[in-house]
């Protein structure tokens, strides 16, 4: 028959395991976003990255046919922390000698978008938050 002092000790490498698991953990918040333009519609192509303004770390995707994205930090992990960002979209159309209707990549980002510095959009992530993220282009003409 085991001791209560044997009994004891079997639920140490659990309790160690358990607090050891949670204290890796950390809270990350929206794991999915949109990016569209004012009139609704969807970007078809590119990236984003997200800039945290406090402490500068990057989280990037990129933006599927539908518009949507994943914002992952640079080990891979899917999430946005609390905290203030700023943001660029990025897209790379190689449009050769096609004339504009005849695009099929959708609208185009203005290139302002690509540069921190004048792109104008900013994100907030509060605590618990779960809610998309959702981005929205203005065309050059809509300034």
């Amino acid at each position: 028959m085991r001791s209560v002092f044997s009994k004891a000790l079997s639920f140490v490498p659990v309790a160690i395991l358990a607090a050891t698991l949670m204290g890796c953990q950390h809270s990350v918040g929206p794991k999915v976003g949109v990016v569209r333009f004012q009139d609704g519609s969807c970007l078809t192509s590119g990236s984003i990255e997200f800039r945290n303004i406090a402490n500068g770390m990057c989280f990037a995707s990129r933006v599927n046919n539908r518009g949507v994205f994943h914002p992952a930090d640079r080990n891979g992990i899917i999430g946005l922390p609390v905290g203030m960002y700023e943001v660029v979209v990025v897209q790379i159309v190689l449009t050769e000698d096609l004339a504009k209707n005849d695009h099929s990549h959708g609208h185009t980002v203005p290139r302002r978008y690509a540069d921190y510095h004048t792109s104008g959009l900013q994100v907030t992530v509060e605590d618990n938050q779960v809610k998309p993220i959702e981005i929205a282009i203005r065309d050059d003409s809509e300034k």
